[in-house]
């Protein structure tokens, strides 16, 4: 057992991953803030009806879903690029821990550390933001009594915020939204991950230029996944009927992000015996 997991033995891999890669990791948060704030003083400075509409809720959720997928994706192929330098991948493959304890290290700081991270950077920034277009707000002269006059600024925490709020919509169907959107990034970080790991020589632009050749086959095809038990997302798309079509249905949709992270572990284990 020692020799697949020791805990100490793994204590010693994450302190010197950190004590290696802290400066990156501040670069990286510090680009994101920059761009962040950026974006919230533009929309301050060109919103001249003062309606404020990138600080609704609805707006809010869309600017955090496209910033946490952007910013996780980029984030899951930077944390291997080491790996690119024959002399730095040397070190890495071969300093003392077993295959899984560095492949749970990769787990850990990318799929669980790193959106944690940027929810609680969204939060810390975002909330003063989202305060100060609420009291900046003008109602529309004209609308005094229509919808338009009733814009919720309810700030958005992911998971805990449960509704719309005056939006009207449905609960569940927005829970499940985002419980799809958590599989759907966590899948996406391990297929980065795991191409940098594969591909020896331009690992990213390869890993991109696999995933953009893969699309258009699919779309060729007419071949796209079904959104199974998270049909309801969608109207025009039936939801599954039946306990066999729901099985597939959650097979898939916990399968898939599983499996991606599995072939991260066994690309990992190929590299260090090579």
């Amino acid at each position: 057992m020692s020799n697949f997991f020791d805990s100490a033995r793994f204590a010693r891999l994450w302190r010197a991953h950190w004590a290696e890669s802290w400066r990156d990791y501040a670069w990286f948060v510090g680009i994101m803030a920059m761009i962040n704030l950026i974006s919230i003083l533009i929309s301050f400075t060109t919103d001249t009806e003062r309606t404020f509409s990138q600080f609704h809720f609805g707006s809010q959720v869309q600017w955090y879903v496209g910033g946490l997928l952007v910013s996780a994706m980029v984030f899951s192929g930077r944390y291997f690029k080491h790996m690119v330098n024959p002399g730095a991948s040397l070190i890495t493959l071969m300093r003392p821990a077993s295959v899984f304890e560095k492949w749970l290290l990769a787990f850990v700081f990318i799929g669980i550390l790193f959106p944690l991270a940027y929810t609680v950077g969204y939060m810390l920034m975002n909330y003063p933001a989202v305060q100060l277009a609420k009291a900046s707000y003008i109602t529309p002269s004209l609308c005094e009594s229509c919808s338009l006059a009733q814009q919720d600024f309810g700030f958005y925490i992911p998971f805990i915020t449960s509704e719309m709020g005056k939006t009207g919509a449905d609960v569940q169907r927005f829970i499940k939204m985002q419980i799809f959107f958590m599989l759907f990034l966590t899948a996406g970080q391990a297929v980065i991950a795991g191409g940098t790991v594969f591909f020896k020589r331009s690992p990213v632009l390869r890993t991109v230029l696999t995933l953009f050749l893969l699309a258009i086959f699919m779309a060729w095809i007419g071949c796209f996944p079904q959104l199974g038990i998270f049909a309801s997302l969608n109207d025009d798309v039936l939801v599954p009927q039946g306990l066999a079509e729901y099985g597939l249905s959650i097979g898939l949709w916990l399968g898939l992000p599983v499996l991606l992270w599995a072939a991260l572990f066994f690309h990992l284990k190929e590299r260090e015996v090579s």
